[in-house]
């Protein structure tokens, strides 16, 4: 009888999963496109196109939909990565809705991002320097912002993915000034895939920096920080 039993689950088993399959043909065609699209290089993103999908909304030409495609941009002037893709956002350090927030602006730069701002003085702890906790706001979000978009770009998506921060160590090298054009900048350190079940999703290691312009060119060194951003596997929505 177990035996019996054991062979009529089997074939219970193998009857639903080809009614399944023979219900859903156009997720496996879908699936299966898109592995091969995904295979042939710049390929995929032209195959992204051809199933209606918006790619490259900050019209960026550092977007591998144009650097590994050449689908160029179609036209105006590149934006944010915050208000192309999350223009709802409240987020107080990066929502382009928030109505009293810091409103981060990043752009792609090679292998990060990089966005210019000046923060108000009535986020100073003491005159003429800019509290510490805001700064590493800046950080987080810019960091983060970092880490979804090298996904994205990684794995061919029409949005970046959401991602949140697992851990952030944060150096000041100097005071900060209010009113004063900074420089947030950031590199992608290095992507890396979770081999062990039941212990988080990929994740992304990025350097993050404060710089102040000088006179002559150069740049000042004010915060550093290092953030290790982990993907939740959704998109992100807002």
């Amino acid at each position: 009888m177990l035996a019996r039993g054991g062979a009529m689950g089997l074939h219970l088993f193998r009857t639903r999963a080809g009614d399944l399959a023979a219900a859903l043909p156009s997720i496996w065609t879908a699936m299966r496109t898109y592995g091969d699209a995904a295979a042939m290089g710049g390929k995929q993103w032209h195959w992204m196109v051809s199933q209606g999908h918006q790619i490259n909304p900050c019209n960026s030409k550092l977007h591998p939909a144009v650097t590994e495609a050449g689908i160029q941009p179609e036209g105006g002037e590149e934006v944010a990565v915050q208000v192309a893709y999350t223009p709802k956002s409240h987020c107080f350090g990066c929502g382009p809705s928030h109505p009293d927030g810091l409103h981060l602006e990043s752009k792609r730069i090679e292998q990060g991002l990089e966005a210019r701002v000046s923060l108000s003085s009535k986020y100073c702890a003491f005159p003429g320097i800019v509290n510490g906790g805001i700064l590493s706001t800046l950080l987080d979000c810019h960091g983060n912002w970092t880490a979804a978009i090298a996904l994205m770009d990684r794995s061919c998506l029409p949005k970046p993915p959401l991602t949140l921060t697992a851990s952030m160590l944060v150096s000041y090298k100097e005071p900060s000034p209010p009113d004063t054009e900074l420089i947030v900048r950031s590199h992608v350190v290095a992507v890396r895939e979770n081999q062990n079940p039941g212990l988080g999703k990929v994740a992304v290691e990025v350097d993050v920096a404060v710089l102040l312009p000088q006179a002559d060119g150069s740049e000042k060194l004010l915060v550093q920080g290092t953030g290790i951003f982990k993907r939740l596997g959704a998109l992100r929505a807002l």
